[in-house]
């Protein structure tokens, strides 16, 4: 049986996004494979820590650890340039831990990380077989940034060249730590933290693309099959990202469904929430602040426009059988007139 490590950073605003995820891997997780499962966190409670072990604790082939990384990068966090700090983004100091796993995991030469707003479609063994090629990084490009360049305008004019058709996504990495540690690759991602010329709207990804500076090995698109590139990927010209095959392969079948942006549990009706949805309530889980209102009431609203859609069809039912009747009743009455 292999062994596969594999690390998550959140707080406890995220336990039940986190829940969602577990069950998802593990519940598509290949028989001859074993999950060391890491979530390093600066405040996670032991009711949320028993809440997640208790949602996957009918699977067998995992072990979960929780690290307490004891207010890491607070300071770093509270002083760095970030732009979307306090704009109502959901980034924190937890946010940038994935960045240096090479710290937090010295046992390891090799390790995944994974956001936890995603639902895993498939088994994803087989990213951690991969052969780095002396690559710090393995990840997705990122679509969304082609889509809309000015995501990227906050970098200066010399990263933005560098990076404009090579920034990857979050979602999922698979971290060449052996190759971290050799080149101090921490060190310039703590001096790219400090560093207040530099602006970090997008936090860890931005820290690791400059830092990484194309050092990366590039994943398909369906390994973070987005829910907004479904109504994008025909309509939009993506393809010098990626192929048009990639581009249909992560619309229909998505190893993993990362809801970057707008969150399933925020609204029911984006493409794939109810891949989220079906594991939440089989899990039963607990509503927490991060539900909208819009997402609890959809279900009845769906239900609603639902029961509204079959009495029109209803009737339009019977309006055909009585047209149909009426003109059998007609053709009879001839038959005998």
């Amino acid at each position: 049986m292999q062994s596969i490590p594999i690390f998550f950073t959140f707080n406890n605003n995220y336990v039940i996004p986190a829940a969602v995820a577990l069950y998802s891997m593990l519940n598509k997780a290949k028989g001859d494979v074993f999950y060391k499962i890491h979530i390093l966190h600066s405040d996670i409670s032991a009711e949320n820590q028993n809440l997640i072990k208790n949602s996957i604790k009918c699977f067998k082939n995992y072990e979960i650890l929780f690290q307490n990384t004891d207010g890491f990068l607070n300071k770093a966090w509270e002083a760095g340039n970030f732009e979307n700090q306090n704009k109502g983004a959901q980034f924190t100091a937890d946010t940038l831990l994935r960045c240096f796993a090479a710290k937090f995991f010295p046992q390891y030469d090799k390790i995944i990380y994974s956001d936890v707003d995603i639902v895993f479609k498939d088994d994803i063994s087989e990213l951690y077989n991969i052969d780095m090629d002396g690559e710090y990084i393995a990840a997705v490009k990122d679509a969304f940034m082609k889509w809309d360049s000015n995501e990227l305008s906050h970098l200066k004019p010399e990263h933005y060249e560098k990076f404009k058709d090579t920034y990857f996504a979050g979602g999922i990495w698979v971290l060449n730590l052996k190759k971290i540690r050799e080149d101090n690759l921490e060190d310039k991602m703590l001096d790219i933290i400090q560093d207040d010329t530099i602006v970090k709207r997008w936090n860890d990804m931005d820290i690791m693309n400059i830092a990484c500076d194309n050092k990366v090995k590039f994943l398909p698109l369906n390994y973070i099959a987005y829910p907004y590139l479904l109504e994008r990927v025909i309509r939009d010209d993506f393809t010098s990202h990626f192929s048009r095959d990639e581009l249909f392969d992560s619309v229909i079948n998505p190893k993993i469904i990362h809801y970057a942006g707008i969150k399933p549990w925020k609204d029911r009706d984006i493409p794939y929430a109810i891949d989220w949805w079906t594991i939440f309530e089989y899990l039963n889980l607990p509503k927490t602040s991060i539900f909208s209102k819009q997402a609890e009431n959809s279900k009845s609203d769906r239900l609603e426009k639902k029961v509204k859609k079959y009495k029109k069809i209803t009737k339009i039912l019977v309006l055909i059988i009585a047209v149909l009747v009426l003109i059998i009743a007609a053709c009879i009455l001839k038959a005998f007139s």
